[in-house]
């Protein structure tokens, strides 16, 4: 969390940041980069390109990535 303070004379801004002694737990997802089409990944010497599609975020490699 963070907190703003203002003077008005003279006129001087300052920050103070304030640390949480809470641990937070965060739950994430990890998924193997493989591309939609044949399935190859970076193990296989492939490269993985993210295109925005009309069914979402897909990956391709650098097969069949095209920018049409």
């Amino acid at each position: 969390m963070s907190q703003l303070l203002e003077t008005k004379i003279p006129s001087r801004i300052y920050q103070d940041f304030v640390f949480l002694k809470t641990k937070i737990v965060v739950n994430t997802l990890a998924n193997e980069a493989r591309c939609y089409v044949c399935s190859k990944g970076l193990e296989d010497g492939f490269s993985v390109t993210a295109k925005n599609t009309i069914f979402g975020t897909l990956l391709f490699c650098d097969k069949h990535y095209s920018t049409n």
